[in-house]
C-alpha cells in the first residue's frame, strides 16, 4: 500500500486503525550543524566526529556527522507531525534502531511507517501496535532503520444498556 500523507490534526488513530500494511510519509525535515550542536549539549555527547570539523575531517565520514539518536529523535518528531498518535498514543514500549549510513548537516530526512502487526494486549482500552520505521534523506538512501512498538488507545466502546432500554 502506499505511504498515506499526514493525517488532519486532531485526528489521531486508534488501535483498530492501525490496520498491517498501512504506511504513511512524513514531511522531510532538514538536519543542520545547530541541531547536532545543541543535541550535543543537550546530551553531553560531545563525540568529535559531531563536533569538532577538523577531527570528523580525519575520520571514516570525512566531516561531521549527527548523532544516530538525535536521527531517531527527529524521526519521532516526524512521526508526531503526521497527527496518527494525536490523543491515543499513550507510550512508546520498545524502539529497536539500525543505523545504516550516516546522516550530515544539510541532509533532509523523511519518516516512512508502516504497521507491521496489532497485538490485543495488554487489555479492553488500549493495543500493542508494532510499526517499522525508514528514514531516508533526499537522495532516497536508507540512513535508519528500525521497528516501534507503540501502546495505543482503542476506540471508545458505548456503554452497553441496560434491561428495558
Amino acid at each position: 500500500m502506499p505511504p498515506r500523507p499526514p493525517a488532519t490534526p486532531g485526528s489521531g488513530l486508534t488501535f483498530e486503525a492501525f490496520e498491517p500494511g498501512r504506511a504513511w510519509l512524513s514531511p522531510e525535515r532538514l538536519v543542520t550543524q545547530s541541531d547536532i550542536d545543541a543535541f550535543a549539549a543537550l546530551t553531553g555527547d560531545t563525540n568529535p566526529v559531531h563536533v569538532d570539523a577538523t577531527f570528523a575531517a580525519r575520520s571514516l565520514f570525512r566531516m561531521r556527522i549527527a548523532h544516530g539518536l538525535l536521527v531517531e529523535s527527529l524521526a519521532s518528531g516526524l512521526a508526531w507531525q503526521l497527527g496518527i498518535f494525536e490523543r491515543t498514543i499513550v507510550a512508546l514500549r520498545e524502539v529497536t534502531i539500525r543505523f545504516e549510513s550516516p546522516v550530515v548537516p544539510g541532509d533532509s530526512i523523511r519518516l516512512e511507517l508502516s504497521v507491521l502487526e496489532r497485538e490485543p494486549t495488554p487489555g479492553p482500552r488500549r493495543g500493542t501496535v508494532r510499526l517499522r520505521t525508514c528514514v531516508r534523506n533526499q537522495r532516497g538512501e536508507l540512513v535508519l532503520d528500525g521497528e516501534w512498538q507503540a501502546l495505543v488507545q482503542r476506540a471508545a466502546r458505548p456503554p452497553a444498556l441496560g434491561p428495558g432500554s
